[in-house]
């Protein structure tokens, strides 16, 4: 508990002209996403908080969603880390192993936020469509609190058993 960065943040960068020189030189073409994400951080610029912001990048493998999500974070001055999550049927993978059995282990969202260092670093969750479920495990319910604005300001993975504020990730 004492390696999370309970109250560590990267400051935000919002110079959109920077973002846009950045997009440009990680990504040759795709001028329609690189405008929206654009309009993404300039309303966030706006807003003035970035509490609870959920981008989502659909396609087919190989045209570039874990790229443009690190030059995001490139943009921002924020960490970045990519989780893989096809082929979890569990939702202890994403939320934790209770501390009772023998090898458990936080969940691989609380390990991402110790290993960055920082309460509010760009996460990007791949390969959601690959998610199993069978009738014991329901991991989606896991990744809804995770997601949900409104439920993951007091996120709690089994492991810690504390609540821990996601709302500032992206």
């Amino acid at each position: 508990m004492a390696s999370l960065p309970w109250a560590i943040s990267s400051g935000d960068r919002f110079d959109l002209s920077r973002a846009k020189a950045l997009l440009d030189e990680d990504h040759k073409g795709l001028h329609q996403v690189k405008r929206r994400l654009l309009e993404f951080l300039a309303v966030q610029k706006l807003r003035g908080d970035m509490k609870g912001p959920i981008l989502c990048l659909h396609g087919p493998p190989g045209i570039g969603k874990t790229s443009l999500g690190r030059s995001v974070a490139r943009a921002l001055g924020r960490k970045f880390h990519r989780i893989a999550l096809g082929g979890v049927k569990d939702e202890a993978e994403i939320r934790g192993h209770r501390r009772t059995y023998i090898g458990s282990m936080p969940g691989t969202i609380i390990q991402a936020m110790q290993a960055l260092g920082t309460n509010n670093p760009v996460i990007l969750l791949d390969e959601v469509d690959k998610m199993t479920q069978n009738s014991m495990f329901n991991p989606q319910a896991a990744l809804l609190e995770v997601l949900d604005p409104e439920q993951n300001g007091t996120f709690k993975d089994h492991y810690l058993n504390t609540p821990f504020d996601l709302s500032r990730v992206l």
